[in-house]
């Protein structure tokens, strides 16, 4: 290997894939942790079993199958059945990258394996979430928000652009500008955004909405961020690993233990929570798979697309069970189509405003000539 450390060859890994930063990240967390077990950098892991490979070791006595063999088992002892499987399928994918020899290993039984079935009792409910926005800053407590409101899942979230939005915002605030727009919607407690993103894990397109609140939330923290802000900013300036670790510090500090091997508070519990709430209140499974961008059958991927006002509709009418301060029910939820009405009404009396305006000062100017 030419390159010399674990960071360098991970982003050449990164770049030739044309991975998201943040999944380039997962990879870190995950490599770091095979390297961690093995006490070698993943660069000398690489080099063992490329030496190996050239010196035609036969597979069943290569370091390499020894060391996968011991780290699937550590993972399954140490994470559940699926994370577990997740991890070590990347592991593999890294190593082939890097066009290393790997022969089909023992068949895993995961019949001894205890994987925990989350139930509703296990989900953080809201007045959880509440004592969780207490002890958060303006970035965590949009992104609780945001999550628990909307359903994305942790990527789609950290993916997210300050472009996305304020294209999600955009028939309340009609403007390009997006210190404009964000200025425009400050005191505006009633919006709920359309977001149009694509959901990595199955690659599809779908349309979601988040809360008032969450928005409200949203729009402080930007402003009050110290950094220049362009359509193509982090929505959420924060890297996969904080995200990780700022959730496992509110589960900590609030006490509330594990479920299985994952802390009861956690970024995929925020959409289960969204799910869970959504059904409680009486919306439908095609509704709510529609707002997590889950994936439709082959028929219905075909022959039936998700209107998009529709979609938000049916989420104003049912948002007030994910709502964790506001009471929805006093606030007016405004359609997209009465605020754009609204919009056009304010241009116009601004409008006629500034030609009476015009109209005065031509008088005032006549008044004053007639006075000569």
């Amino acid at each position: 290997m030419t390159m010399k450390s674990d960071s360098e060859i991970i982003t050449y890994f990164g770049n030739t894939r044309n991975l998201k930063k943040s999944t380039l990240d997962s990879y870190r967390i995950y490599i770091k942790e095979y390297a961690t077990y093995n006490d070698m950098t993943m660069v000398e892991l690489l080099d063992e079993a490329e030496r190996e490979e050239e010196e035609g070791k036969r597979w069943k006595y290569r370091s390499l199958r020894k060391r996968l063999l011991g780290f699937r088992a550590y993972l399954y002892e140490k994470h559940a059945y699926t994370t577990a499987k997740s991890r070590f399928s990347k592991l593999l994918a890294f190593y082939r990258h890097f066009e290393i020899e790997i022969h089909p290993l023992p068949p895993i039984s995961n019949k001894n394996i205890d994987d925990v079935v989350i139930s509703f009792k296990d989900l953080p409910d809201k007045e959880i979430i509440k004592k969780a926005l207490k002890i958060s800053a303006p970035l965590m407590r949009s992104i609780i928000l945001f999550m628990s409101s909307s359903g994305c899942a942790r990527m789609e979230t950290l993916n997210l652009t300050v472009g996305d939005f304020i294209t999600a915002t955009e028939v309340y605030h009609k403007s390009d500008d997006i210190y404009e727009a964000l200025k425009r919607m400050k005191d505006n407690q009633t919006i709920v955004p359309l977001f149009y993103l694509r959901r990595q894990k199955t690659n599809k397109y779908y349309y979601t909405c988040c809360s008032p609140e969450a928005t409200v939330e949203i729009i402080n923290y930007l402003l009050s961020e110290n950094r220049y802000l362009q359509p193509d900013s982090p929505l959420f300036k924060i890297s996969g690993q904080e995200f990780i670790k700022k959730f496992r510090a509110i589960n900590n500090q609030l006490g509330l233990g594990k479920v299985g091997y994952s802390s009861r508070f956690r970024s995929h519990m925020m959409r289960k929570f969204h799910a869970s709430q959504l059904r409680e209140s009486g919306l439908d499974m095609d509704t709510i798979d529609a707002l997590q961008g889950r994936s439709k059958t082959q028929v219905r991927k075909s022959y039936f697309f998700d209107n998009p006002e529709n979609i938000r509709s049916e989420y104003i009418k049912h948002m007030d069970c994910l709502t964790i301060n506001l009471d929805v029910n006093s606030i007016d939820i405004k359609s997209p189509e009465y605020i754009e009405l609204e919009n056009e009404h304010k241009d116009y009396r601004q409008h006629v405003e500034n030609i009476e305006d015009d109209l005065k000062y031509i008088k005032s100017r006549l008044m004053a000539e007639e006075a000569k």
